[in-house]
């Protein structure tokens, strides 16, 4: 029998029954997702926030690296420009941008692989030395692994940052630079539906971005 309200007449309780009134569901706000241990786990906003300072803090050493190579590529599109007005004056057919593109490909490959071992010295420099880098200190967060407290393994840090920035390195390869871009977004955007906030670099290390603050 479904629950049911007696009324009262002022005197006495009476026979006539009326429907309870429905009993409103209490609200209980979801728990912050935690490590095993209960530290709380770092949101995907912040996450990406100290990604951006990172690549802020890293763009001036990445500049300067690449100083030295400035002048072969000025060099390589001054002769491109000069063959092609030299072929417009001559009403012959324009140098082919693949030759421009074949020049400077050994000069952004270097400056490619110094950018990689920069950010190999900035990262797992401080994750070994803070637990975090600068980007990530700024704003209260720490990485550790998700089981067990405390500073890294430099296997953990290594295999952490291979995972992350490793396949850019391949970036400059004729279609695999494709892939490589797909993995490393769908990498930053995995803690958005994943359920231990853990992008595919921290599940490959079994790590966590948590909150100290």
């Amino acid at each position: 029998m479904p629950p049911a309200q007696r009324w009262w007449d002022g005197n006495a309780w009476t026979d006539h029954l009326a429907p309870a009134a429905p009993v409103a569901p209490v609200y209980q706000a979801p728990l912050p997702a935690t490590t095993p241990d209960g530290e709380p786990l770092a949101s995907w906003g912040v996450r990406l926030g100290a990604y951006l300072l990172d690549g802020l803090f890293l763009l001036p050493f990445m500049v300067l690296a690449s100083v030295p190579f400035w002048g072969r590529i000025g060099d390589a599109f001054g002769d491109y420009w000069d063959d092609l007005r030299a072929s417009t004056d001559a009403g012959a057919d324009a140098p082919s941008a693949t030759s421009l593109q074949s020049d400077l490909a050994g000069t952004f490959l270097a400056i490619g692989l110094i950018s990689i071992l920069l950010s190999l010295i900035y990262h797992v420099g401080f994750l070994v030395w803070k637990q975090a880098t600068p980007g990530k200190l700024l704003l209260g967060l720490r990485v550790r692994r998700r089981e067990v407290p405390g500073p890294m393994p430099l296997g953990t840090i290594l295999l952490r940052w291979l995972t992350q920035f490793g396949p850019s390195v391949l970036g400059s390869i004729p279609f695999v630079g494709y892939f490589t871009g797909i993995y490393s977004l769908v990498d930053g955007l995995w803690p958005l539906w994943d359920d231990k906030r853990q992008a595919l670099h921290d599940k490959a290390a079994r790590t966590n971005v948590v909150r100290i603050r």
